[in-house]
């Protein structure tokens, strides 16, 4: 995020933004690609040490989201023979840091 590879990185995500057929989807990802290059021109503005806990709030949170719902899209679309829920609601906004702080619990155990 603060090295040459960020306009690559972003140009990859909008490449991912493209391809999304979900308007939801869509508008999420450019939310975050935008969040991304807020944060990048702040960092580079100020030339301090980088804020990663605003990163983390406001894109790489945002961003697993998205990579979870994409996963879910795919597996509507796969093959029928799937044993995993897909087709459940998508957890609402306020909530998501506590479920993904519940879920890196589990998983740290």
């Amino acid at each position: 995020m603060t090295g040459r590879e960020f306009t690559q990185w972003a140009d990859r995500l909008r490449d991912v933004e493209e391809i999304l057929q979900t308007p939801s989807l869509r508008l999420d990802v450019a939310r975050v690609r935008e969040q991304a290059r807020a944060w990048r021109a702040e960092q580079k503005r100020h030339a301090g040490e980088p804020q990663w806990g605003i990163l983390e709030e406001q894109v790489i949170n945002p961003l697993r989201i998205v990579q979870s719902r994409v996963a879910e899209e795919l597996a509507r679309l796969g093959p029928r023979e799937a044993v995993v829920p897909v087709d459940r609601d998508p957890v609402p906004q306020k909530y998501s840091d506590l479920v993904s702080r519940y879920y890196e619990r589990l998983g740290s155990e």
